[in-house]
């Protein structure tokens, strides 16, 4: 009996050890860094918007898209992950997966030789006022009212 005695004293001071290294939720409320996965994902609003509730979306900047919703009163802002240059003046098209326009589809924009990618960073939803504050937003360049759809591809 006394042979195991080191080896459980050493088993339950490895296991206090482990337990005092543990992240205590509770107390790290707030501490910069220690954000979980949810509420990461409540600040960079929802992950996919189905396709057929989309009405229209508007490019603001190279940065930012508008999506106006079907019922006219719901508005989502997308903002991309960098700058997307040349957003405005080619307009972009998404290769829907499932019908929806998620923040990992990257756009593409449309009608340039090589065309860059553009990622989504965050889909925010606003309300009416903060979307008419994006569309008075002065242009820089000439902007794309809507995007295009890429066609379907069996097998996606």
């Amino acid at each position: 009996m006394f042979r195991f005695a080191p080896a459980l004293i050493t088993a339950t001071l490895a296991a206090g050890l482990l337990a005092g290294c543990a992240a205590d939720p509770a107390a790290d409320k707030g501490a910069p860094g220690t954000q979980t996965a949810d509420a990461e994902s409540r600040d960079r609003g929802q992950m996919c918007i189905p396709v057929r509730t989309i009405r229209r979306t508007q490019v603001i900047d190279e940065s930012t898209i508008l999506v106006e919703m079907q019922d006219r009163t719901k508005f989502i802002r997308i903002n991309l992950a960098g700058r997307c240059t040349g957003l405005g003046f080619y307009g972009f098209a998404y290769v829907s997966h499932n019908d929806e326009l998620c923040r990992t589809d990257p756009l593409t924009l449309v009608g340039m030789p090589v065309p860059p990618v553009c990622l989504i960073d965050s889909m925010i939803p606003i309300d009416k006022a903060e979307a008419d504050a994006l569309k008075a937003k002065p242009k820089t360049d000439k902007p794309s009212d809507t995007a295009t759809p890429a066609p379907k591809v069996d097998g996606d």
